[in-house]
């Protein structure tokens, strides 16, 4: 069952299949727990891409993977997305940008900025999935 997220910013008009909102919702949630790799990996198709920065995975198993050593480094997380909106001609592309809070084993907490790309694609029931998400976020301001 999709995870609701209550931090999500309006949504413009052009994204208004509710699959996309629900799918974008779910994104966001479930980037905040650690507990849900292989549920992480399943909004993605088959051969979905998911990369940070120069950080890079293609495939389920290497989206888990990645995912894994993602938090390994930072146990906790607080992602606010500032904004979303489309790119392209339809809402199977899209952009946003956000903040996201750190907290680190040590006690320690950091923050920083992001802009993602996200690519989706439809499966043979109309269900939305993530083909690409690029990340850019600045990477010092995670240690």
């Amino acid at each position: 069952m999709p995870r609701e997220f209550h931090k999500m910013p309006a949504l413009p008009d052009t994204i208004d299949d509710p699959k996309v909102q629900e799918l974008m919702s779910h994104y966001f949630a479930t980037s905040n727990h650690d507990s849900d790799h292989e549920g992480f990996a399943d909004m993605f198709t088959a051969d979905g891409e998911y990369s940070m920065n120069d950080r890079k995975a293609k495939g389920r198993q290497e989206i888990i993977d990645m995912r894994r050593g993602l938090w390994s480094h930072i146990p906790t997380r607080d992602h606010t997305p500032h904004q979303i909106y489309t790119h392209g001609t339809d809402q199977l592309q899209l952009i946003s940008r956000g903040h996201t809070k750190y907290k680190h084993h040590m006690g320690h907490e950091t923050d920083t900025e992001w802009a993602a790309y996200y690519e989706l694609e439809k499966d043979e029931n109309g269900v939305p999935k993530f083909r690409k998400i690029h990340i850019i976020a600045d990477s010092n301001k995670q240690v």
